[in-house]
């Protein structure tokens, strides 16, 4: 019987022995398994936007009353024309001229044409404007690229019109039924505004 019970113990002590921890599996391995999936029959690669979308454009965005934005893009006809300059005159600079055509005056700003897009400090709001995008040496040679949208600036102050459905001929009534001069129950004993300062 003693013999018996000493194997039993012996036995709880081998399973109450902490097991070795399982041996991690090589890199090797691992990267393997992380290996990209297999791309599908008739599914199409990914790639990278296109240059150009094949149309000759130059778009003008108004932003706030002194700057618009504007974007564009040529065809591959059209770049390759703009290459051929460069290469005849080295002197030309891609730009844009800015057309301020209440003003009836011109101006115009460097560019790089590879950004496709640029913001232009126009100056003067509630004028209206126009772009074009060309090649040029800032003298006697400019190279239409592309004519952009007219587009006008806001203004910058309130506006000088006045709506006659909200002019002061009803502040009486409105005054009035606005409880105007009688103590009202959130506020006793306060002040209240006079007709002549809602007038105001």
């Amino acid at each position: 019987m003693r013999r018996k019970g000493r194997r039993k113990s012996s036995s709880r002590r081998k399973s109450s022995r902490k097991k070795a921890p399982a041996r991690r599996r090589p890199r090797a391995k691992l990267r393997s398994r992380l290996r990209p999936a297999v791309k599908a029959a008739g599914q199409s690669p990914v790639t990278d936007l296109p240059f150009s979308y094949g149309e000759t454009k130059l778009v003008l965005m108004v932003r706030d009353p002194y700057w618009a934005y504007s974007y564009w893009d040529f065809s591959g006809e059209t770049w390759n024309w703009i290459q051929q300059k460069f290469s005849e005159d080295p002197s030309l600079k891609s730009m844009i001229r800015v057309h301020d055509l209440e003003a009836r005056r011109s101006y115009d700003l460097l560019i790089s044409l590879e950004t496709k897009n640029w913001y232009l400090h126009l100056g003067v709001p509630d004028h209206r404007y126009r772009a074009e995008l060309g090649i040029g040496n800032g003298r006697d040679r400019f190279y239409l690229i592309a004519r952009s949208n007219e587009v006008r600036t806001p203004r910058d102050s309130p506006s000088e019109v006045v709506d006659p459905e909200w002019s002061d001929r009803d502040l009486d009534e409105i005054y009035r039924l606005s409880g105007g001069g009688k103590p009202g129950v959130s506020s006793p004993g306060s002040s209240f505004a006079s007709r002549q300062d809602l007038a105001a």
